[in-house]
């Protein structure tokens, strides 16, 4: 499955420079009182080749282009991952740290906005877990989107949008928030790759995002019988699981929107000997569009057991009752 990386904004950066600036005055203040280090500086004859108040400006300017650097990097290769059951943070330059806290026991997701990041359009998430702790991804940009990832990845873990046993999903057959596709691209009646087939599972997953959300499992039958991506995998240029992911991504990039692939991950499974790939869709915190070859778009919302174009009237109405409250 892929994850959705997070990073935090420049204002954690400046303000872990503004406290080690407070901490650095501090020392250095303290430390003036316990030599005279004018005096040492003479005695060792160093006035011939810089003056100390001289020196003095160099050390501290090159002490603190040292640790400004250091908070920088540190900062700069810092983030978090959004996985299917965890948030993990990633931190540390020479040696890589790494901290996992579980989505299972979080009980709420908020969001903090002081005046400045709210002027920023930043804003900070803070995960409240059930023991009472906190986990706060600071000065988020775009914050929108990620603060509605995490929700609905909650829930997913809860159990609300994701079933994750895939033959009972399969057994259990095609519904609001499940539907299965027998290929990607690959037409078994006509036997060639066909963009039409790809249209089908495009209008299945912005159906999905319009919607609740839901899981797409292709490699079955509408009547879910398990046929298997064999069908798919030997027409593709990368005959294997990274190919077909690789090229689903690529379709959603191109016809959907690049903003929108953070909503969708894909896992492969093996159901009887075959395998199939189970995409999960999250919805969408804004309204997703299918754009066709001629540059048009449509509309579509998951209804019942089936995906449903929705006409520009339909669309409006839609969009201002399902996202008023978003």
């Amino acid at each position: 499955m892929r994850h959705t990386i997070v990073k935090e904004g420049p204002l954690v950066f400046i303000r872990n420079v503004l406290v080690m600036e407070l901490v650095a005055g501090i020392f250095l203040y303290a430390a003036s009182y316990l030599e005279n280090y004018e005096q040492i500086y003479n005695a060792w004859k160093l006035t011939k080749f810089l003056r100390y108040d001289n020196f003095l400006m160099l050390a501290f300017s090159l002490f603190q282009l040292f640790y400004i650097t250091l908070l920088f990097l540190d900062w700069y290769f810092s983030h978090y991952e959004i996985h299917e059951k965890e948030i993990v943070r990633k931190s540390g330059l020479l040696f890589r740290h790494r901290k996992s806290v579980s989505l299972s026991n979080v009980a709420s997701v908020e969001l903090y906005q002081s005046p400045l990041s709210r002027w920023m359009h930043h804003g900070t998430i803070i995960l409240e877990h059930s023991n009472g702790r906190e986990t706060k991804i600071k000065n988020v940009g775009s914050y929108e989107d990620y603060l509605h990832i995490i929700k609905q990845t909650v829930n997913g873990v809860s159990g609300r949008l994701i079933d994750h046993d895939v033959a009972q999903l399969i057994e259990r057959g095609e519904g609001l928030y499940v539907e299965f596709k027998e290929t990607l691209r690959y037409d078994v009646r006509k036997g060639e790759v066909s963009k039409e087939m790809e249209r089908m599972v495009l209008k299945t997953i912005v159906g999905f995002m319009n919607s609740e959300g839901g899981t797409l499992v292709i490699g079955v039958s509408d009547t879910g019988a398990v046929v298997g991506l064999e069908n798919d995998l030997k027409n593709l240029p990368k005959k294997n699981r990274d190919g077909l992911e690789n090229h689903l991504s690529m379709l959603i990039k191109t016809t959907i929107g690049l903003p929108f692939a953070k909503y969708v991950s894909a896992s492969f499974e093996k159901i009887e000997d075959k395998e199939v790939c189970v995409v999960t869709v999250m919805e969408s915190h804004k309204p997703a569009y299918l754009r066709n070859s001629d540059k048009t778009e449509e509309f579509f919302v998951r209804v019942g057991n089936s995906t449903q174009p929705f006409s520009m009237s339909e669309a409006e109405d839609y969009i201002k009752s399902h996202w008023k409250q978003r």
